[in-house]
């Protein structure tokens, strides 16, 4: 194999045109149809609002897609989207929160992860600066289900949870979150599922035509000489009616171009080695000291080029056909430049000294003094030049068809979803040939470290070369993934008579084909005659990096992958860890499901409907994996399982009138393995002293989580845009997935020369185990303010706050404090948004806050580590103007957001390494403010 060592090229067309109605449908037309995709109309008719969704076409029940009908209406602003959500929630037969879009493409925040986080009981977890996966009622995002109009989505990251940030919010129509399962949902998550929905052009009455545009900076500014602070995003929409209205086209495409600035420090971990019996000179014995720092910049250059498409066919009332696709390509060109040293007992530097302390100052932390200030002599900083380069492409196409005759309707949709990701990392080291002393103020709170730093951007004095002694010169990783979904579902419904209580039955069967594939390369870079020092070529240099806000230091700045080819040797080198990210994954999972709908009186006061239904699911599942030992592939295993599960669902909904609704929700759910821990692939070895087997790996015998889950929610609603609610929910996990210790038979395994005892060891590995409770309470509601008072016209906010609970301890065997936290539960999540609209004004503030929680995130050389976050508050400010009126101008407007607006910060915190129970700063990150002006013209 040979690396690939050239940049990729991020450069995108930005070209969008404007032709004729008639030809742009026609152009429609011919492009949808050559992708053969499609789409579905989720389940039956408004007027049953009962039934659960499904992707075919049938006439749309107001419970699932109510957000997304526009009725002849054209959905504009803040007032009415927020009239759409509520009329979604009101008449669900689930337990649901809804987004719609103030107009077509324009939901209302800068990306769909950040209106999503918005609602009762849900919060986004950032990722770079910005949101990306979302957690629901405290669980991560591995337990929620994606769905794109009512089909299951694959994800561009190494297990299920999909990324938020890969679909464009101008292509998206409006949002359904289910926190209630029922029998029709497919592809549903254990803790909810999110529905996002594209338009269908025959909802709409008329022709539409809009263009949007608009710039971006970030406040940081150039951070680094190479990157950029400044960007734009554009967006073409068009929705057009046909042949007396019975074909429907929609066509969108979305460009974004957005600069993501960073600004990172790092402590690495804290610790007495004293007690390990190895003290350092100059610190007091009994302090707790930091063992190792980093500062870097990043510049983050995205690119995101989205479509999406709708082809809708309705001769008449029986016959319906939609073909919808979707296609996003997402590339991020990252560049980063920093330094980082460790300073623990152990370490020993070019001199074979070991570091030590002067001038050491401590402050008391929970009654454990901690080292905070002075100075550290012997250190030798290692200069960090980094280039990442990512490409994600998502398509996902579906063809849905309804047939209704008499009191039948059947339906057939297929649908296919793909992933890939190709990713490339690259690490370059440099730095002075001698130790340094460095004075330190740390804090032990949360902020920035301080360090005194030399300078470290001489051309004379800078060279190429391995400082922290790592063994290579720099490091490439390249990486690919494929994850694809292919789906057919075919169902039959049968209406009844309104004297029955069931007014409807659905019954039908999804047959779900998924593959997830991934395979990882890593080169080590050396320097040539024997790894020596070098100097950089002054031409291939750009601006030294100031790090101000680590402590003023200037470094030597390079693109690495320029020099690559001229200073260093590649050389495949992979450690056991990295043959083992090679997995294939595949499943086959076979639904089938009935439902009764129903709806009836009780008495004169209540009226109830909802449905009663059931799925069974068989699950095949099987991996193949590498078995690895002293970093070469041993052998390959395939291995796998298959299981079944038979899920009843129920919703009820009494309706007591005059806005008061009591709802009822109880289900059997589950949630298939995180795919990266079904990989069967295994390492081991025995030991030299003990001559026992050990190892570890995946496990593609896993089984899901599975939960009994109730709900109960009392709501009162007021009028359009005013409600008030509060939800009981209740999760019984009747089982968790552990990393745990196993009894394995290592027959067949090398063992490396080294004769076992026995072929009998440890084997360390994910294993289903008892699980435990989520139970929380959630409070939301909506205010027009106008209800108050008449000069309030205009005014409004929306609120809610979540409490959440789990009895479950996410590491049985561990006994460190902290580490009972499930990942994703914060117990404390809250939004709150007042509004402002009237006379073409428009103006939302919002605020959202998310209590302390332990994240998932990726770590070194593409491993995932569990961290604690801190809790976070982020304000939000968007502005709008109808400029129509002013200058003449019909459907012209201004928008100016600021995301960020109060730059919150990035911040996690880690228990001391020596068991003292105290928890000190671990990363804190700063990425600025965003700002964007743009402008808007429906034609």
């Amino acid at each position: 194999m040979s690396p690939n060592i050239v940049p990729r090229n991020h450069q995108r067309s930005a070209q969008l045109k404007h032709p004729r109605r008639h030809l742009l449908a026609s152009a429609c037309c011919l492009a949808l149809l050559s992708m053969g995709a499609a789409h579905a109309e989720e389940q039956a008719k408004a007027a049953e609002a009962s039934k659960p969704g499904t992707a075919a076409p049938a006439a749309e029940p107001a419970s699932r897609d109510k957000a997304a009908e526009l009725e002849g209406v054209t959905v504009t602003g803040i007032r009415q989207a927020i009239a759409s959500a509520v009329e979604t929630k009101q008449e669900s037969n689930s337990i649901v929160e809804a987004i719609s879009a103030e107009d077509i493409g324009k939901l209302p925040d800068v990306s769909i992860a950040d209106s999503i986080s918005r609602l009762p009981g849900l919060a986004t977890q950032r990722v770079d600066g910005r949101s990306q996966v979302i957690n629901i009622r405290g669980m991560s995002e591995q337990f929620v289900g994606t769905l794109l109009n009512g089909r299951e989505q694959v994800s561009t990251g190494d297990s299920r949870g999909v990324e938020f940030d890969q679909y464009p919010a101008e292509l998206i129509n409006a949002v359904t979150v289910y926190k209630t399962p029922d029998a029709g949902l497919i592809g549903q998550g254990l803790s909810g599922t999110v529905n996002l929905q594209t338009i269908r052009p025959l909802d709409l009455p008329e022709q539409r035509i809009v263009l949007g545009a608009s710039g971006e900076v970030n406040s940081l500014g150039d951070v680094l000489d190479g990157g950029s602070d400044k960007g734009y995003r554009a967006s073409v929409s068009y929705v057009d009616q046909l042949a007396e209205d019975t074909v429907g086209v929609a066509l969108g495409i979305a460009r974004l171009k957005s600069p993501f600035q960073e600004e990172h420090y790092k402590a690495w971990w804290w610790g007495r080695t004293d007690v390990w019996g190895a003290p350092q000179t100059g610190k007091p014995e009994d302090a707790v000291a930091l063992q190792g720092s980093e500062g870097w910049v990043k510049s983050r250059d995205l690119v995101r080029d989205g479509l999406m498409g709708a082809l809708e066919f309705k001769p008449n009332d029986n016959f319906h056909s939609m073909v919808d696709v979707y296609y996003s390509k997402f590339s991020q060109d990252e560049a980063m430049n920093g330094t980082m040293w460790t300073n623990d007992p152990w370490w020993r530097g070019q001199a074979q000294q070991q570091i030590s302390y002067t001038n050491v100052g401590t402050t008391t932390v929970g009654g454990v003094p901690v080292v905070s200030s002075g100075t550290l002599n012997g250190v030798q900083p290692v200069v960090r030049n980094d280039s990442n380069l990512r490409d994600d492409r998502l398509f996902s196409a579906g063809w849905a068809n309804s047939y209704t005759v008499d009191a039948w309707t059947f339906k057939g949709d297929l649908s296919y979803s793909s992933a890939k990701r190709e990713q490339s990392t690259l690490e370059t080291y440099a730095g002075l040939r001698t130790g340094q002393s460095i004075d330190f103020d740390l804090q032990t709170s949360s902020g920035f470290g301080r360090y005194s730093l030399p300078d470290l951007s001489d051309p004379n004095t800078v060279y190429l070369w391995d400082p922290q002694g790592w063994g290579h010169d720099g490091r490439l990783e390249d990486s690919d993934q494929e994850d694809i979904i292919k789906a057919a579902r075919l169902e039959a419904s049968r209406e009844f008579d309104s004297s029955s209580a069931v007014s409807s039955l659905d019954f039908g069967v999804n047959l779900n084909r998924r593959s997830k594939e991934k395979s990882a390369q890593v080169y080590f870079a050396d320097l040539p005659n024997g790894r020596a020092p070098v100097l950089v070529d002054p031409s291939l240099l750009r601006s030294p990096t100031s790090l101000g806000f680590f402590g003023g230091a200037d470094l030597l700045n390079f693109d690495p992958r320029a020099l690559l080819s001229r200073y260093y040797t590649l050389t495949l080198n992979q450690s056991n860890d990295d043959l083992r990210k090679d997995f294939i994954v595949e499943e086959d999972v076979d639904t089938y499901f009935v439902q009764a709908n129903l709806d009836f009186p009780v008495g004169d006061t209540l009226q109830v409907r909802g449905n009663v239904g059931v799925q069974h699911i068989r699950t095949d599942q099987s991996s193949t994996g590498f078995n690895v030992g002293n970093s070469s592939v041993v052998g390959a295993q395939t291995l796998g399982t298959s299981y079944d599960d038979t899920l009843p669902s129920m919703n009820l909904v009494g309706d007591f009138g005059n806005g008061w609704m009591l709802r009822l929700g109880g289900a059997k759910t589950l949630m298939r393995p995180p795919i990266n821990y079904l990989s069967a692939d295994s390492q081991a070895s025995v030991s030299t002293t003990t001559r026992t087997w050990s190892g570890g790996g995946g496990n593609p015998l896993l089984e899901p989580y599975r939960a009994t889950a109730g709900d109960l929610s009392l709501e009162k609603y007021i009028d359009a845009r005013t409600y008030f609610g509060v939800a009981l929910f209740y999760k019984d996990l009747e089982s968790y997935i552990y990393r745990s210790n196993q009894e394995w038979d290592f027959t067949g395994y090398a063992n490396n020369g080294i004769e076992p005892i026995s072929n009998i060891g440890n084997f360390s590995t994910w294993e289903n185990g008892q699980g435990g409770y989520m139970r929380g309470v959630e409070l939301s509601g909506a205010l027009d303010a106008a209800l108050l008072s008449p000069s309030l016209e205009g005014f409004g906010a929306l609120v809610n706050v979540s409490y959440t609970e789990s009895s479950i301890d996410p590491d049985p065997s561990d006994n460190s404090a902290g580490s009972d936290t499930i990942p994703g539960l914060s117990k404390v999540v809250g939004n709150a948004t007042v509004y402002y609209e009237a006379n073409g004004f428009s103006v939302r503030l919002s605020q959202r806050y998310r209590g302390a929680y332990r994240g998932e995130y990726g770590s070194l050389f593409g491993t995932r580590q569990y961290r604690f976050t801190k809790a976070e508050r982020q304000l939000d400010l968007q502005l709008g103007y109808d400029l129509g009126e002013s200058i003449g101008v019909e459907g012209l407007s201004l928008i100016f957001q600021i995301y960020n607006l109060n730059n919150s910060p990035f911040r996690t915190e880690v228990s001391e390494a020596t068991g003292t129970g105290i928890f000190l700063p671990e990363e804190h990150t700063e990425y600025g403010r965003q700002y964007l002006l743009g402008v808007r013209y429906d034609l």
